[in-house]
């Protein structure tokens, strides 16, 4: 992230958080621009007023997400750079300790699992150090983390041999999208159509949700079996079977991951750099189980484009972040690229690279 503008973090500009930012993991620029540079005092805001032990059993990540959303929301600062939080990140999360490139989809997935963890004190192995006054409040905000971003998949197995459906349901944090074959090997020197052409987030969600079927008779149908004796020697009879996913459970925040980088060859992952086609609305009825016996979704099925994370460069292990975010209060878009924000159109924003997509469901 970047500095904190004030005369008294000299104990952090020795530091090089700078080149976190380059990095592309770390980059958040908050407050508003025109907002005064804060005073000496003011500084300590940006460590949490609670004495820490620097030993990992008493590291919180609840307890820095707290202390910097307190920060950034104070409206007294035009830069953070939250050394607390990141040095809590390479401890309790030690595969982004240091300085190299990471991916942000992974780095958000770690955190919102560590945070869940923490939160769901109960199925926790050890007692996690959060402050007493937080303590009580933990159950209620894991309700609301799972309410704004967990959903649930429908995965439902057909067998072929006599239709039996089997249905599972799993839980979600974000849909992981990935491209359709035709995009996958495309040579830029052929100048072939499909490269020309932008891929949609609709064919990406249909990808997602149509009938696969099943490699060979690999499937043991539970229906076909049930007359089948546990202690009986005969093999299970296996048949051919289709899977499909469907969206279960709708989160208050849909996060779609658009899976640009794929492996090729042993060691090396690829940047598929077809631009995505997204609209401001997104229709997600589609997608979603709508017969009878399946849980209707109360909040609706439109959902209103609210931010997007672009991936600049050509491949996994370098580039850079930036975000577009919308202002729901002001009604514009803002470019947020380490220590710089700008009002941008929602033209600029549909032309991005967009790597992922934060759509928010629209109030009845």
């Amino acid at each position: 992230m970047t500095a904190v503008v004030s005369s008294g973090t000299a104990a952090l500009t020795g530091s090089p958080l700078g080149r976190v930012g380059k990095a592309g993991s770390w980059n958040l620029p908050v407050g508003k621009k025109e907002s005064a540079p804060p005073t000496p005092q003011a500084s300590e805001l940006v460590q949490p007023k609670e004495p820490r032990c620097s030993t990992r059993q008493q590291m919180s990540l609840c307890h820095e997400l707290h202390t910097l959303f307190r920060v950034m929301w104070s409206g007294r600062w035009s830069l953070v750079s939250p050394f607390a939080m990141l040095h809590s990140v390479w401890n309790l999360i030690p595969a982004f300790r240091g300085y190299d490139q990471q991916d942000a989809q992974e780095f958000l997935c770690e955190l919102l699992d560590k945070v869940q963890q923490e939160l769901d004190t109960e199925g926790s192995k050890r007692r996690i150090v959060i402050p007493i006054t937080k303590r009580k409040l933990s159950k209620q905000v894991l309700k609301v983390l799972n309410t704004i971003f967990h959903g649930q998949l429908l995965s439902q197995v057909t067998c072929l041999s006599c239709k039996h459906k089997s249905n599972t349901v799993e839980p979600f944090w974000d849909l992981s999208l990935e491209f359709p074959e035709r995009y996958h090997s495309i040579d830029k020197s052929s100048g072939s159509t499909a490269y020309q052409r932008s891929c949609t987030l609709i064919e990406m969600l249909s990808k997602f949700t149509e009938m696969e079927a099943l490699e060979g008779s690999i499937y043991a149908c539970n229906h076909c079996n049930k007359r089948r004796r546990k202690t009986s020697h005969k093999p299970l009879v296996l048949s051919e079977a289709r899977k499909q996913l469907l969206i279960y459970r709708l989160p208050q925040v849909l996060r779609l991951h658009l899976k640009r980088f794929r492996w090729s060859g042993r060691n090396h992952r690829e940047k598929i750099g077809v631009h995505v086609a997204f609209d401001q609305v997104l229709n997600i009825k589609p997608y979603c189980c709508t017969g009878s016996g399946h849980p209707v979704h109360r909040g609706g099925y439109t959902y209103d484009l609210s931010a997007v994370v672009m991936h600049h460069g050509k491949g996994f292990g370098s580039g850079h972040y930036t975000a577009y975010c919308y202002n729901t209060e002001g009604g514009f878009w803002v470019h947020c690229n380490d220590s710089e924000m700008k009002v941008c159109s929602v033209e600029e924003v549909c032309n991005t690279q967009a790597y992922i997509l934060f759509y928010t469901q629209r109030s009845a």
